[in-house]
């Protein structure tokens, strides 16, 4: 019992900050998922988080005045820095220079569609010319002229050309309007709606890289969680034989135990020391690992936070998960590459639409009037057809493929993600279980090895080789005990990224990081 009673008040509070520091859902419209984020107890034991819709479990709300000095104060000189889990998701979105690089290419994409949104607007040429002319047989000649053209088309198809000679007032005007291939507002749109939706898609392809980024984050957090209370356990654990070894050596020297009680109370020493430095190595790996991906200084030392612990006293309350369906509904609904899937049929249809008007003939109304000395007007109809002309047959039957091909692969991700819903959802089910039966089985090996201890205690004589055993029990319960904590918090992060959600659990964050917010320019990012 001493290496429960040691470990107890700090260790598990601290593995349960892992299912403390995940904001829950709480958006209307949406079934709430289960809040990792309300504070566990500091209590012996494990315990639920609750999945009130009413209560705000924001990010935000979690911290205190404390964890925020915290996270304003880090500086590349500190050794040591203590961080929750919403300070790792802000410095991840700051110093993420991969995110960073993905915002500048934003900006290209958005000049990409602000191009193609000008094809309706007028290109105005003016044209400035000073020549001069000199011959043996002439006069030298200065020739000067000054020219405005404008050039436009509109959404029908009609293309309108205009030249006005300011110097000899003169105006050439000319239009082409095609009556067969290339008319219709449908066709001469397609263009615009097609780069509308793939700028959909380039938003969409950002939103899939923060939630993938922000879900590693979380989980490698977790795994440093993990680490740090491995090592506690081992630490306590070695703490406590050794204090054992000081006892039995004692007796040992009264003539009341035999000598070789101490070589079994060695032996496990030397394999707990051992696992002491593993554990130590792990830990160490973990913030390495945790340094590398905020890509912040390797010399400072990631710990969690008092202020966060002190706080972990209310997780004594069960939560009830929303159903298969209404989660897969919400992944249908916040998932990018489901979203992208769409936009991709719609722009094939478009395209569809474009490769059949290439099939038609040219049918072609043609206009052209001048003024000035001698005025004249023109008009013609012009038919022209490119026989066997097999690149447009090509065009169509790919888009039909291309079509069919993308409907099968939307009937696959319905039914992948609703498989990968309901896998991550029994993961939850799975690793909330774990707790309440590692928590179970904690509790009884703790007991028998205080039972053992309160016997030898009374006179009873009990061999060291069972109290040995049954303190490596007790060890092993309350690592199980951990690592189902800190599963149940890497299930929850998990499934947020199944559902699309993430982005919505951590969208202060994101909003302040403003990597979804397209800068006007490179230069609106320098001088930010």
């Amino acid at each position: 019992m001493l290496l429960h009673n040691r470990l107890s008040p700090w260790i598990i509070s601290n593995v349960l900050l892992a299912a403390a520091v995940l904001p829950g859902l709480a958006q209307p419209g949406l079934p709430d998922l289960p809040p990792a984020a309300d504070p566990p107890s500091t209590s012996p034991g494990f315990s639920i988080p609750d999945t009130s819709i009413t209560e705000d479990l924001s990010p935000n709300n979690e911290r205190s005045d404390s964890e925020a000095d915290n996270a304003d104060n880090i500086t590349p000189s500190a050794s040591t820095v203590s961080l929750t889990a919403t300070d790792v998701v802000t410095l991840l979105l700051e110093n993420n220079l991969d995110l960073r690089n993905e915002v500048l290419e934003r900006i290209a994409q958005q000049q990409d569609l602000e191009e193609v949104e000008r094809i309706f607007l007028p290109d105005f040429i003016p044209t400035l010319r000073l020549g001069l002319s000199d011959r043996e047989d002439a006069v030298a000649e200065i020739t000067r002229e000054a020219l405005l053209q404008a050039e436009f088309l509109t959404p029908l198809g009609t293309d309108i050309a205009v030249a006005v000679d300011i110097e000899d007032r003169e105006l050439d005007l000319s239009l082409n309007q095609p009556l067969l291939r290339g008319s219709g507002r449908a066709v001469n749109t397609s263009q615009i709606e097609i780069a509308r939706l793939q700028e959909d898609n380039n938003r969409l392809t950002l939103r899939q890289r923060l939630i993938l980024d922000i879900t590693s984050g979380i989980l490698t957090y977790h795994g440093l969680i993990r680490a740090q209370a491995a090592l506690q356990i081992q630490q306590l654990s070695l703490a406590t034989q050794q204090e054992r070894r000081r006892s039995v050596a004692a007796l040992v020297e009264a003539g009341r135990r035999a000598q070789f009680e101490l070589v079994e109370i060695d032996a496990n020493l030397a394999a707990t020391k051992t696992n002491v430095l593993e554990a130590e190595n792990a830990l160490e790996q973990a913030q390495s690992n945790l340094l590398n991906l905020l890509d912040v200084s390797d010399t400072l030392e990631i710990t969690i936070p008092d202020s966060s612990l002190a706080n972990l006293n209310t997780i004594d309350r069960a939560f009830v998960m929303p159903s298969l369906e209404q989660l897969v509904a919400v992944a249908y609904i916040h998932r990018p590459d489901y979203q992208q899937l769409q936009s991709d049929l719609k722009i094939v249809k478009l395209e569809e639409l474009v490769a059949v008007d290439n099939r038609r003939w040219n049918l072609d109304l043609r206009a052209n009037a001048s003024t000035g000395d001698l005025s004249e007007a023109s008009t013609e109809l012009v038919l022209t057809h490119l026989l066997d002309d097999e690149s447009t047959k090509t065009a169509l039957e790919r888009n039909r493929v291309r079509q069919q091909q993308l409907n099968n692969d939307f009937e696959r991700l319905n039914s992948d993600i609703r498989l990968e819903v309901e896998d991550q959802l029994r993961n939850v089910e799975s690793a909330r279980n774990r707790i309440e039966a590692t928590r179970r089985a904690r509790e009884l090996a703790e007991k028998r090895l205080e039972n053992v201890l309160a016997l030898a205690r009374a006179g009873r004589n009990r061999d060291s080789f069972e109290v040995l055993e049954l303190q490596n029990a007790v060890v092993t319960a309350q690592n199980s005990e951990v690592n189902a904590a800190i599963d149940l918090a890497d299930a929850i992060a998990t499934l947020h990224q199944a559902l699309g959600t993430t982005l919505v659990e951590w969208a202060e964050q994101v909003d302040a990081s403003q990597l979804l917010v397209v800068p006007e320019s490179l230069d609106a990012i320098s001088n930010d």
